[in-house]
This record gives C-alpha cells, sequence and structure tokens, in this order.
C-alpha cells in the first residue's frame, strides 16, 4: 500500500536509466494477476521524481525512462496526473532525453499530444498496449476499450508528432479466440503500421478470471 523507491542508476557503461514512478494496477484485466499481487496504485512523488531525475542526469545519463507497473495511472493517488510528471521532468533536465514507459490508450488524448508535442526532449517513441484487434477478444481480457479508441490514439500521435514510433504489445490464442478473431487482429496491425511488437502467446494465471474461461487454446495453435 506504500509506494517502494527502486533506486535508479547504477550502470555506469549505460546511457539510459530506468526511473521507476508508479507501482500497482486496478485494471483488472482478465488474464492478468498483477492487481491481486501487486496492489492498487501508489506514485512517486513528483519532486522525488524531480529530484532523481536531476541526480541521474548529473551522473551523465542521456536518457531516462519513466517506468512502473501501469504509468498511465501515475498520479491517481495524488490528484494529479502522467502529463503533469512529464512536463516537470522534461523540464528539470532539458539536456537529457525522456522516454515513456507502456502507455493505455486512454492515455493520449488530444491535450496529451499537444502538451507532449511542446517538449523537445521527449523521445517521440510511444509504447501502446494492444492486446488484440478483435473487439470481441477485448472484451473477454476486460480491456478498457476498442479498436476504434485505439485508433483514435495512434492517430493523435501521428497528428502531432513527426513519424513517431509506434510500438505495441499482442497476446494470441487468449481463451475462446478464433481463426476469424484472429484475422481481424491481423487486419488491424496492418491498419495501426506499428514500428515494433512485442508478440506472446497466453499464459494462464491461477487465481484470473481468464484462467477459467471456456475455450482454452491449445499450446501448438498459439
Amino acid at each position: 500500500r506504500v509506494f517502494e523507491p527502486l533506486p535508479a542508476g547504477g550502470l555506469a557503461s549505460r546511457t539510459r536509466a530506468m526511473l521507476k514512478v508508479e507501482d500497482g494496477c486496478v485494471n483488472f484485466c482478465s488474464y492478468c494477476i498483477i492487481p491481486y499481487a501487486r496492489g492498487r496504485v501508489r506514485s512517486l512523488s513528483m519532486e522525488e521524481a524531480v529530484a532523481e531525475s536531476l541526480r541521474l542526469a548529473r551522473e551523465g545519463y542521456r536518457e531516462i525512462v519513466l517506468t512502473g507497473i501501469e504509468i498511465s495511472s501515475w498520479g491517481r493517488d495524488l490528484k494529479t496526473g502522467l502529463t503533469d510528471l512529464v512536463e516537470a521532468v522534461c523540464r528539470a533536465v532539458p539536456e537529457v532525453r525522456i522516454r515513456l514507459g507502456s502507455l493505455e490508450p486512454r492515455t493520449v488524448t488530444e491535450e496529451f499530444c499537444i502538451r507532449l508535442a511542446a517538449l523537445p526532449n521527449v523521445c517521440p517513441q510511444f509504447h501502446l498496449s494492444l492486446q488484440s484487434g478483435c473487439d470481441e477478444t477485448l472484451r473477454r481480457m476486460n480491456r478498457k476499450y476498442d479498436t476504434e479508441r485505439f485508433y483514435q490514439s495512434v492517430a493523435l500521435l501521428r497528428d502531432h508528432f513527426e513519424d513517431p514510433a509506434i510500438t505495441t504489445d499482442m497476446i494470441v490464442g487468449f481463451p475462446g479466440e478464433t481463426e476469424a478473431e484472429f484475422g481481424q487482429t491481423m487486419d488491424f496491425i496492418q491498419r495501426c503500421a506499428f514500428s515494433a511488437m512485442h508478440i506472446f502467446p497466453y499464459s494462464r494465471r491461477p487465481g484470473t478470471p481468464a484462467a477459467q474461461m471456456a475455450g482454452q487454446v491449445p499450446k501448438a495453435i498459439k
């Protein structure tokens, strides 16, 4: 229930440091054990994030990645939001490139894009977790968006940033996934034209709703 700092740095031979700013998740996707294992959202304060960024800049790091379990929820417990954090960190260390970890599609709004596009040291690479390009599969996954909303995020990023790199995560072989649903995902991937993808076979996690769903896909098909 309390944010546990993870000291950043210690990689003297590297140019990039990972700065943990958030822990926990309350999205309760049907395949995921994290909300049960890691608890509710806890955020590193903006003041501490800025101080850590300044320290990392003094140590010579040229890029800082803001990371966590679900950074889109950063600030929920502090009555603020991720865009405010990115602005504060970018302005504190203008000579350091700031990259964001994995984002939920809901994060990308017109305001988010306008404010981040005004920060010259934001890295224009955005990792949006998709998981499936089929609306019915997304519903079974208990994801909080459909493909239309996801594509809005992709379009907004391309409208506001010059040639951004948009990457994603995919899960294949989710319980109940049919060849037709998989085909919808393939078509949607083509539409989004991702720069890169992380693709995983569905992993059954005891204690999650998906583990009890009918239509478990055989390993060979996944």
